[in-house]
């Protein structure tokens, strides 16, 4: 199987559901102030209490209120501590309180703003960003953050303001990162490649937390047919989790993709050892464990059971079938190919053109060669016939059309027949003297031979010898022939 169909099949599969997409990410990574040591007993009493005793942790925390409520700091640090816990209804009181109490004090609009992401309140909480930006315009941290929630909600906008922290610091790797979602999240993937690009090209240590972004890149490169690419970065990425499938199934693809057939042994077996539930794997698992077979273990028969496998996943892709069609002809299994390429043709409607029909046709006259039986032999003839029709109707300059039609009606190769002697004279023709298709005239050229050689026409004998010893002096047969006549 050829990179470029497998490429062009890749991308859309694999997006499919979202699994792969760019989820919200919480944080409270900001600066806060210490808590006094009374209140931070009163806040581990909450957090101890809330499952045992939720009502003695309301009462507690009622008390924490309001001992602080006048201390903007505090606040902030007993508000941080319970979004570190995810207590969105503590962390919610304390955000609303210090707000009150001072509405531009910066640590308190920063709590209110991860508090409000902390319920995906997208809006909420690019409110609170854009009102640091209005003190501060130059705060690196607010400006992150409040492209990080407009993503969702404006990515525009969230663009725009990645694209300032970049102008002012250009290394800011996190700001790459958030540009890379944004432009995955809008399928702009040559974009998605070069943001992550930077990211990564300034994350010589990588942590599990960039692991979706990895995966994101993958799909982006993915969608780019960089498959080098894609292959070093999924060994980059795979010792965060040797488990993650997304990022073993991109390295096995880019193996197949880059002929690494070495490393595509050990890379194939998330699939041949079934070491996820059935249900995980996709439909392009299967397309690239045909080519692995087909391609590094020549096992037309294995390929075909993995096409089998794809279509079990997705039916609705026409490519398939014509793939598996061809494996079955390739593997001496022309019959078991007609219903499959008709599947094929259906699933394409009204695009399936003379030149797909065509497809069926050759198949045609691989059935007919692999048949013993004479009825099914001539079954396919006629069956083949209508369509070489067709198509010599549609694409009356095309030499394929004559070509093929003749090979159909060859039913007995030691027999000089009418038909094939027909069609391959309009062959010939119809090459006339194109040097692309020297072989496919030799080929005709010989039928023509024996054709007049065993009708005991010396003369056109010779006339199809000389054509022939022109295009290969060397050609055994015309020369045999040649020296018969002689």
């Amino acid at each position: 199987m050829k990179k470029t169909f497998i490429l062009s099949l890749a991308f859309a599969a694999l997006s499919l559901g979202g699994v792969y997409s760019a989820q919200a990410q919480t944080t409270t990574h900001f600066e806060a102030p210490a808590m006094q040591a009374d209140v931070q007993a009163m806040a581990d009493e909450v957090i101890s209490n809330q499952l045992t005793d939720p009502d003695a942790a309301n009462k507690t925390f009622s008390k924490l209120l309001k001992k602080i409520k006048s201390d903007k700091e505090q606040l902030v640090a007993v508000g941080k501590f319970f979004l570190d816990k995810q207590i969105y209804p503590c962390a919610k009181q304390c955000a609303q309180q210090v707000y009150t109490l001072d509405p531009a004090y910066i640590p308190g609009l920063m709590l209110g703003g991860h508090v409000a992401m902390l319920r995906k309140d997208w809006g909420g909480a690019g409110q609170k960003f854009d009102e640091i930006l209005n003190y501060q315009p130059d705060n690196i941290e607010a400006l992150r953050l409040n492209a990080r929630v407009y993503k969702y909600v404006n990515p525009l906008v969230a663009k725009e303001t990645l694209e300032k922290i970049i102008a002012k610091e250009p290394n800011n790797k996190e700001a790459y990162k958030e540009l890379g979602d944004i432009a995955y999240n809008a399928e702009e993937y040559k974009d998605a490649v070069s943001a992550y690009k930077n990211f990564f090209d300034r994350t010589p240590d990588l942590t599990l937390n960039d692991l979706r972004a990895g995966e994101n890149y993958l799909l982006s490169l993915m969608n780019q047919k960089d498959p080098f690419t894609i292959k070093d970065m999924a060994e980059k990425l795979l010792p965060l989790d040797p488990k993650d499938l997304v990022v073993r199934r991109m390295l096995f693809f880019s193996q197949m993709d880059t002929q690494d057939y070495q490393h595509a042994v050990e890379g194939i077996k998330y699939l041949t050892e079934k070491q996820y539930d059935d249900s995980l794997y996709l439909y392009l698992d299967y397309v690239y464990a045909a080519s692995f077979a087909q391609d590094a273990l020549e096992d037309k028969g294995q390929a075909i059971e993995y096409y089998k496998k794809a279509i079990e996943k997705d039916a609705t892709k026409a490519e398939a079938y014509k793939r598996l069609a061809h494996l079955y002809r390739q593997n001496g299994q022309a019959v078991e190919a007609i219903p499959v390429y008709e599947k094929y043709l259906e699933l394409l409607g009204a695009k399936a053109d003379a030149a797909e029909k065509f497809g069926l046709a050759s198949i045609y006259i691989a059935a007919k060669d692999q048949s013993k039986d004479e009825a099914d032999r001539m079954k396919y003839i006629q069956a083949g016939d209508k369509i070489f029709e067709e198509y010599m109707a549609e694409q009356p300059t095309k030499y394929q059309g004559p070509f093929y039609r003749a090979q159909l009606w060859i039913t007995d190769p030691q027999k000089a027949e009418e038909k094939p002697h027909e069609y391959y004279k309009q062959a010939i023709a119809l090459i006339g003297d194109n040097a692309d298709y020297a072989a496919q005239k030799k080929m005709a050229l010989q039928y023509l031979m024996i054709y007049y050689f065993k009708n005991n026409d010396d003369a056109s004998t010779k006339q199809y010898v000389n054509q022939i010893l022109a295009i290969d002096p060397a050609d055994k047969l015309a020369n045999q022939v040649k020296g018969v006549l002689k």
